[in-house]
């Protein structure tokens, strides 16, 4: 019967057994698909969550996080070989039929995981660290964008709130004194060089002697020593968490929660006019106060939009073009992170067995 077989089978079944064996190996050809894939859809997801939340808010619900505890993405390989002979026509005939197939099969596996009980009370209810905020202004986060997110007030100078369940005045010196330390940083007057002190608490040094200073990088300090209140030379601030300051050369920072940054981010949703008659909607901005971010709404969905979520009928979206929001939402998603404190949950745990 071999004699019957022509050439072309005979290279073929020759051949077949390499090519199924070819993709013996699927893990490193995966990893790079699968970790890219994963990632991206992860990230988008993420995006998606957190906009929900804040537009969820707006309407008076609470916000609901799952978490991606992990991510099991499984491979089968199936391979088989098939063949037809005949050996009624010439030797030098192609009359048969040889073949074969392999079959890839993904499994892929997500556990999700709500936060609820203490995890949901540090992540959310809890206020941020201030050495959280200091840290990102130490690795070099602009203070201005920074602060409007996270703080509440500095030295007894507040920050206007807008949600209702967190509102209070602003101070009309927290926005020049926020202006004045964004400047300061941009000219390297300050740095925020944040050491850990006696009894856990955090000090922060000055980037350069005042002889160093310009007349303009002075007379900000000032400012900002005046406003705040520090007395002292300055040289060497201690940081607590406070409404005000106990001693001299000491900055009390209060912070807000993750809770109540969403709730002023949703203070920025645009609200259909289908829902102005909902109570928690229907709560609108001060005349001439603007948002942390701009949420914008409509029927269709926008066609190049930063991120978008569909609630109650309608789209939701942050415009791909608005900066200032995309911005502050970044913040929201970083300080979401930092602000996980929990220790039975890690982060997505993505596992490709490929065997």
């Amino acid at each position: 019967m071999s004699q019957a077989l022509s050439w072309r089978t005979r290279l073929i079944l020759a051949t077949l057994p390499l090519s199924l064996t070819a993709c013996s190996s699927l893990g490193p050809q995966q990893l790079g698909v699968d970790r890219s894939d994963y990632a991206q859809h992860l990230r988008e997801t993420d995006k998606e969550e957190l906009l929900l939340n804040i537009v969820a808010i707006r309407y008076g619900e609470p916000p609901l996080v799952l978490d991606v505890t992990s991510v099991i993405s499984q491979y089968t390989r199936e391979g088989s070989v098939r063949g037809e002979l005949s050996v009624s026509p010439p030797p030098d005939d192609s009359a048969g039929v040889v073949g074969g197939e392999i079959l890839l099969r993904e499994t892929p596996t997500i556990t999700y995981t709500p936060l609820s009980g203490d995890h949901y009370s540090r992540a959310l209810l809890a206020p941020l660290a201030p050495a959280t905020l200091l840290g990102m202004v130490e690795a070099g986060w602009s203070v201005g964008p920074l602060f409007r997110v996270g703080i509440r007030s500095i030295n007894g100078v507040t920050q206007h709130s807008r949600a209702m369940l967190f509102a209070q005045a602003e101070d009309p010196e927290f926005e020049p004194v926020l202006a004045a330390l964004e400047r300061l940083q941009r000219n390297r007057a300050i740095a925020m060089d944040v050491a850990r002190a006696n009894g856990g608490g955090f000090v922060a040094t000055p980037a350069r002697s005042l002889a160093e200073l310009s007349d303009s990088d002075r007379a900000d300090l000032e400012f900002v020593r005046r406003t705040l209140n520090l007395s002292g030379d300055g040289s060497r601030l201690s940081i607590i968490f406070a409404a005000s300051p106990t001693e001299p050369n000491q900055l009390a920072i209060t912070t807000r929660s993750m809770f109540e940054i969403l709730a002023e981010m949703a203070q920025g949703v645009e609200i259909p006019p289908e829902h102005a008659d909902q109570t928690a909607a229907a709560q609108s901005l001060p005349e001439g106060s603007a948002p942390l971010i701009r949420i914008r709404s409509g029927k269709s969905r926008p066609t190049d939009p930063h991120v978008a979520i569909r609630y109650r009928g309608y789209w939701f979206w942050i415009d791909g073009t608005d900066v200032e929001s995309k911005r502050s939402f970044l913040i929201a998603q970083v300080l979401m992170s930092l602000n996980d404190t929990s220790s039975d949950t890690n982060a997505p745990l993505v596992t490709i067995p490929t065997g």
